[in-house]
């Protein structure tokens, strides 16, 4: 099978590689993934829409992503604005853009996918951002706490 951008999070990729989302969930609660492999999805939660935000900031789909989640909004006379529990990802794209060394490791080609074959289970991963000039990978995470 091969990946693109458009069948990367479909239900068929993920019947064929294993990705290290699918290891966490098979190790965390192997009924659940396999439901998942089945078609069950589970409900997104408020952390995974804040770090899909600062995500879509940095491949340059911000605008896409706020027309898809209109769940992030509260909306009264004066217009929308992001529900406060949301307003954490605009401060962490303010701490991104303020950190030059940050924004050094968020250079480089968006959203490549790799496939591997390791003992003998193929694999699949989408880096967020690839920059082979440099010498260098990077995957952004955003997290409550250390």
């Amino acid at each position: 099978m091969f990946l693109t951008s458009e069948n990367y999070y479909s239900l068929e990729a993920d019947k064929y590689y294993l990705s290290m989302s699918q290891y966490k969930s098979f190790i965390t609660c192997e009924a659940k993934a396999v439901a998942e492999l089945h078609g069950y999805k589970s409900p997104t939660s408020d952390a995974m829409l804040i770090g899909s935000y600062v995500d879509a900031w940095c491949e340059g789909t911000l605008d896409k992503f706020k027309e898809e989640h209109p769940e992030i909004y509260r909306y009264q006379n004066n217009g929308k604005g992001l529900l406060a529990k949301f307003s954490i990802a605009e401060d962490c794209i303010k701490a991104i853009q303020d950190d030059i060394n940050l924004s050094t490791y968020l250079t480089g080609q968006k959203q490549v996918i790799f496939t591997a074959d390791l003992f003998g289970v193929p694999w699949k991963i989408k880096m967020d951002n690839y920059n082979p000039e440099a010498g260098f990978f990077s995957d952004l995470k955003v997290m409550a706490n250390l």
